[in-house]
């Protein structure tokens, strides 16, 4: 079930933890310090964490996008990080949300994992491609088999990935078999977006208005949607928008009415850059000026406008 032209993805790389709290800002604050602070044995010392819990945290850090390989940064053990424009904002000394308190934020972290296919292809592939409403973990891994095309990729790295992308919106449920340290939620559980009927053992993802989705965190998720999918056009339609592969509203899954409603608000706010144009009985955005996603949300961040 791959689509044409796809790489194989990434199964890996987070070593079964899904994201935590304050895993972002330890992982900000100790590229910030140092570069190359992956790549030393005392990291597990300078995060408070084991050597596992060291990758995972690098993992989520590049997944997330709030740190980046350093182009500029010379050859040397390991590869250099640096903190990203995006991290430097939200999680930076200054953030806007550097502990998470804001549940705008989770929606942010929601989108840029979700979005980041070379680094959590099970999170992009299910919530922007998959046309399944509900599944089983089964399910889940014989579809995802068909987006593996590398034959390196095993049954077990995929069924370790469906199991802690189950677990990064899922909350844990305590057994005796689970030890206490596994059962701490991932903080996109608060957005449920997906549920768990532990009788059928089955899944299935929650759609509807979303009110904690702010216009900040949709507007930015737009202009990169528009950017990935129709960077040369001035127009883009609802529904792409709507079900486009990977688009905010197979991403955030949003009812198709509010979805709509939102993105309405979103050309309201643009000042002008965005126009919505229903002429000739097509139903789309028009852009009128380039506007930067990153520069978008800081703007909006800055301006302290609440939804």
């Amino acid at each position: 079930m791959g689509q044409e032209g796809e790489s194989a993805g990434s199964f890996s790389g987070h070593e079964s933890f899904p994201l935590r709290y304050g895993w972002p800002k330890k992982c900000v604050d100790a590229v910030a310090e140092r570069a190359d602070v992956f790549a030393h044995d005392d990291a597990m010392v300078v995060l408070g964490v084991g050597k596992n819990m060291v990758k995972a945290i690098r993992h989520w850090g590049l997944t997330t996008r709030v740190v980046e390989p350093d182009p500029e940064a010379p050859k040397a053990r390991g590869q250099a990080l640096r903190v990203s424009a995006l991290g430097e904002l939200i999680f930076g000394s200054h953030g806007a949300d550097p502990y998470l308190e804001d549940p705008r934020t989770l929606w942010l972290l929601h989108w840029l994992i979700s979005t980041h296919r070379e680094k959590a292809t099970t999170w992009s592939w299910a919530f922007g491609s998959l046309n399944r409403q509900a599944f089983s973990r089964d399910e889940l891994l014989r579809d995802l088999q068909g987006t593996a095309l590398s034959s390196r990729t095993t049954v077990s790295s995929l069924t370790r990935d469906v199991e802690v992308f189950l677990r990064t919106y899922v909350p844990a449920r305590a057994t005796r078999s689970v030890a206490v340290e596994d059962t701490l939620d991932c903080p996109l559980v608060e957005l449920r977006l997906l549920r768990e009927d532990p009788t059928e053992r089955r899944y299935e993802f929650v759609r509807g208005p979303k009110p904690s989705l702010d216009h900040v965190t949709l507007g930015f998720a737009l202009l990169e949607f528009w950017n990935r999918v129709a960077h040369d056009r001035d127009t883009l339609s609802f529904d792409e928008i709507v079900h486009g592969h990977g688009s905010p509203g197979r991403v955030f899954k949003l009812d198709d009415a509010s979805l709509i409603e939102r993105v309405e608000d979103i050309a309201r706010w643009s000042r002008g850059a965005l126009l919505h144009d229903d002429t000739a009985g097509v139903r789309q955005l028009l852009r009128r000026k380039r506007v930067d996603p990153l520069t978008w949300l800081r703007h909006e961040l800055a301006a302290g406008r609440a939804t």
